[in-house]
């Protein structure tokens, strides 16, 4: 990815979660229903999933596989515990750990 499309999908991504973040400060809570209070809620979650994935393909072939381990990791733990912050702990630990007994 070229430098200038990296930048903009930079910008793209934070004028949307500042969009949707600001939609949200001037909309008391209490209207907030169904979708709008679904979407909301899944924001932050989505714009993380859409920087770590750019990241996913790695420097080599052992590298994109601990990778991608890791983020298999990372998904499942929060797929079944529905805590974010222990998953990308998991996820980031086991991926470290990779690195370090790869030589990386």
């Amino acid at each position: 990815m070229s430098d200038a499309a990296l930048t903009w999908t930079i910008v793209a991504m934070a004028a949307v979660t500042f969009a949707t973040r600001a939609w949200g400060l001037f909309v008391p809570a209490a209207r907030l229903r169904g979708f709008g209070r679904r979407f909301l809620d899944c924001v932050p979650v989505a714009v993380f999933a859409g920087l770590a994935a750019t990241g996913l393909p790695g420097d080599g072939a052992l590298d994109a596989g601990w990778r991608l381990v890791s983020a298999a990791v990372t998904v499942v733990w929060v797929a079944r515990t529905r805590t974010l912050a222990p998953g990308l702990l998991a996820g980031m630990t086991l991926y470290l750990i990779g690195r370090w007994l790869g030589g990386s």
